[in-house]
């Protein structure tokens, strides 16, 4: 009896950490010009998490309608720090600080100099955060 109350008391904190997600999506905007930042309207979850969530992962999708200028970049930021994202679409590990519920935005960048021969429009970015908390 008591080897199994230990055994519960061991299994408790398993037990009330949960996993949770959410996803939002958002217009890019259009892209004229290299070298300016293009920033993306915010994406946030729409309800509150559980006090204590922390952001552990993110998927992330990105259409346009065209080709990307050279040196094209993308970034995932909150208010405080950014995410280089490594192409249109993936699933990357968030680093410790980044909120749980957002909000993000997306950052374009072009190191191409002045006007882009061919405008480029971001048509949407998709984000879904996955986070943890214990309840």
């Amino acid at each position: 009896m008591r080897r199994a109350g230990l055994g519960l008391l061991l299994l408790t904190p398993l037990a009330m950490a949960a996993d949770g997600s959410w996803s939002g999506s958002s217009f890019g905007g259009t892209m004229t010009r290299g070298q300016v930042v293009l920033k993306s309207k915010p994406v946030q979850n729409p309800s509150p998490l559980p006090a204590g969530a922390v952001a552990s992962r993110v998927n992330w999708k990105i259409q346009t309608d065209g080709l990307t200028p050279a040196g094209f970049r993308i970034r995932l930021c909150s208010a405080t720090r950014c995410l280089t994202l490594p192409g249109y679409a993936g699933e990357l590990p968030l680093p410790a600080g980044m909120p749980a519920g957002g909000p993000f935005r997306f950052e374009y960048y072009s190191v191409a100099g002045g006007r882009l021969d061919t405008p480029l429009t971001v048509l949407s970015n998709q984000v879904t955060v996955s986070y943890r908390y214990r309840g």
